[in-house]
């Protein structure tokens, strides 16, 4: 069968989950899909196109509803911190769902329309809320940079819980009593670290809402 675009990308996706990010390159996939680099260059022009791909096809389950391809991830009216949560959540798993998809997304996501519409439906959410302009764009900045930092250190340390035992070793009970107490009893969840910090800052929002 003729290759088209969309073999592109999943053979692409498929390499990158093998091999990450620093490895993927346009020779590997002509390789691996076997063809031609003529027939690669007729789908992506170039491997900054291949990558805005990736990403793209990397945040779809984000920008779209749950199990209903199509709609938008946010809706412009309702309760605007669920919402707030469950697009982070989702945009979280996207990424995860990749080798090295935080990196991806962060470095070369472009501006679709799934993309356009769901900021704009988040500002008109916020907006409905009470919020500025600018602090409704401010708040739906710090959430995406919140939600793409934390994976970057998800997938940047293979188990982000642990802690080097030479820093172990320098740990003092008497010179740091609250980072012994932190480090001896923090969760290992990283799903309840994530809501837990993601929380902070709709919290934050809420209370500014609430005092005007």
């Amino acid at each position: 069968m003729p290759l088209n675009r969309a073999d592109v990308v999943r053979g692409a996706l498929d390499l990158l989950d093998e091999v990450g990010l620093d490895r993927l390159t346009t020779r590997a996939l002509t390789t691996r899909l076997g063809v031609a680099p003529g027939a690669l260059y007729w789908h992506v022009r170039s491997k900054a196109e291949l990558l805005a791909a990736l990403a793209e096809e990397i945040m779809r389950e984000a920008f779209t509803a749950p199990d209903e391809p199509g709609p938008r991830a946010v809706e412009p009216v309702g309760d605007w911190a669920a919402q707030t949560a469950a697009f982070a959540h989702r945009t979280r798993r996207a990424m995860l769902a990749h080798r090295d998809g935080a990196r991806v997304v962060a470095g070369h996501l472009p501006l679709t329309a799934a993309a356009l519409d769901a900021s704009e439906a988040g500002l008109t959410l916020l907006r409905a809320a009470g919020l500025p302009l600018d602090r409704a764009a401010y708040f739906g900045n710090a959430v995406a940079s919140y939600v793409t930092g934390f994976v970057l250190q998800e997938q940047a340390q293979p188990t982000p819980e642990a802690v080097p035992a030479a820093a172990l070793a320098e740990l003092s009970a008497q010179r740091h009593p609250n980072l012994t107490r932190w480090t001896a009893s923090r969760p290992t969840d990283r799903e309840a670290a994530f809501t837990a910090g993601l929380d902070l800052i709709v919290n934050g929002l809420r209370a500014e809402l609430a005092t005007g």
